[in-house]
C-alpha cells in the first residue's frame, strides 16, 4: 500500500474533475476539502448575492461529515479514491 493516493473529485458545474495524484493518506477530509474548494475557485459562506453556500464531499452516496477523518482511513486498502462535490445554497437572513 502506497503512502499516497490518487484522488479524483467530480464537481458537476466544472468542465473537468480535480485530480490529486499524490494526495497524502494522512491528510484530513477537512484539509482536502479546503484544497478542492480553492482548486475550483469556490468559497463557503455568505455570497455576494445574499445567499449562503456550503459544499459537501461525498464518497459514493455518503456525505463526508467527519472533517478529522483521513483520506487513508476513507480509502482503506485502495490506492484510488473518487469523490463528488455538491453545493447547497440557502437564502441569507436579510
Amino acid at each position: 500500500m502506497s503512502k499516497h493516493l490518487s484522488v479524483t473529485v467530480h464537481y458537476p458545474p466544472a468542465a473537468k474533475p480535480y485530480r490529486d495524484e499524490h494526495a497524502d493518506r494522512a491528510q484530513t477530509i477537512g484539509q482536502f476539502k479546503t484544497q478542492v474548494l480553492t482548486a475550483f475557485g469556490l468559497t463557503e459562506g455568505p455570497q455576494p448575492d445574499g445567499t449562503n453556500a456550503t459544499y459537501t464531499l461525498y464518497h459514493h452516496k455518503t456525505p463526508l461529515e467527519n472533517m478529522t477523518e483521513t483520506l487513508g482511513g476513507l480509502a482503506g486498502h485502495e490506492d484510488d479514491l473518487s469523490l463528488k462535490l455538491a453545493q447547497q445554497i440557502t437564502q441569507g437572513n436579510a
